[in-house]
């Protein structure tokens, strides 16, 4: 597999935005494609602006705010939030070359799922990054903690494509590495973020203060405790040979804001509904009742909308809302 692979980069926000400027950074054919016109204004007016771990740098690089006109691709990295793993996948299917392919390393589950349907299994590779990010603004990405990167084939194989592609991200200072089983790591990290991210967005502390909080290590205990009755219902493997011990470590030494948090403080639409939503999906149909992981789900759904009303909507009048409701009875 060529070295030389143009690469497109679906999603350019904390996370696509710093792998897509690293890579770009290590000199691979990389752009961006975001929908949001502020933001790629920004990067083609001034460069992206990369910090964090990495220091920081002004990067040149493309970005779009459509495929259209756009020449085909060998590399589409998925990188949009979980709700938009759809139009992502749609995306790709247009600018892919026919022997092109889509790598994920989105939250949740069912990711994969939606980018086999859109393009086959043959043309899918998958993965999930430890790595987190932040994006406080348009035009700019923080690569805030370094960790591992995992990738490899749905089949197993450890084709010339899935090594090359891991050495690019290696050489852009993004640690990674080809496993042989990545839907275990894919199933693995699903089981971490339900366990850690729901419980920071909905109380605002990060996970070094749940984990300092007794009442929300509890809390924490118990969610684990419904995610890993799933888990083994299903017949999942995971990377993790002690989950709950991992979650409980990551908690212990981590201050970073998890991704569900960032979105609930800037009134977006979180990913819930691939993490603890999805576990709650799986557990109605396996006939396991998961009360915790429900609660959580409901005061997510119910901060998204208080948020998005006070940062995005006009005021609302309540005292004309309750006339009318009385109007009504």
């Amino acid at each position: 597999m060529k070295t030389d692979m143009r690469i497109y980069v679906i999603g350019a926000g904390a996370m696509g935005g710093f792998y897509g400027g690293l890579l770009k950074r290590a000199g691979y054919d990389v752009s961006l494609i975001d929908v949001r016109k502020d933001h790629v204004d920004l990067i083609n007016g001034g460069g992206l602006k990369v910090g964090g771990v990495r220091g920081e740098h002004v990067i040149e690089v493309p970005a779009f705010t459509s495929h259209e006109k756009l020449a085909p691709c060998d590399l589409a990295i998925v990188f949009t939030d979980s709700n938009s793993t759809r139009d992502a996948a749609a995306t790709a299917k247009a600018v892919l070359k026919p022997d092109g392919f889509a790598m994920t390393l989105q939250n949740g589950i069912g990711n994969v799922e939606t980018l086999v349907e859109a393009l086959g299994r043959e043309r899918v590779v998958a993965g999930v990054t430890m790595n987190s990010g932040a994006h406080p603004e348009p035009g700019r990405s923080i690569y805030t903690n370094a960790d591992m990167t995992t990738i490899g084939e749905l089949d197993g194989a450890r084709s010339e494509r899935i090594v090359t592609v891991a050495k690019m991200l290696n050489d852009a200072g993004i640690e990674t590495e080809v496993v042989d089983d990545p839907m275990s790591y894919v199933y693995g990290k699903f089981v971490h973020n339900c366990g850690v991210n729901a419980i920071a967005a909905v109380t605002g502390l990060r996970s070094g203060e749940v984990y300092r909080t007794p009442e929300l290590r509890e809390l924490q205990s118990h969610v684990m405790d419904e995610v890993m009755q799933v888990v083994k219902a299903r017949g999942w493997t995971l990377s993790e040979a002690d989950p709950v011990g991992k979650v409980l470590s990551h908690s212990k030494g981590r201050f970073n804001k998890p991704s569900m948090m960032q979105h609930v403080e800037q009134g977006r639409r979180t990913e819930i509904d691939a993490l603890n939503g999805a576990l709650v999906r799986e557990a109605h149909a396996l006939g396991i009742a998961v009360p915790y992981n429900e609660a959580l789900v409901a005061i997510v759904k119910g901060l998204e909308k208080s948020r998005r009303q006070t940062l995005h909507e006009a005021p609302i009048d309540y005292a004309k809302w309750e006339a009318e409701v009385a109007s009504e009875s």
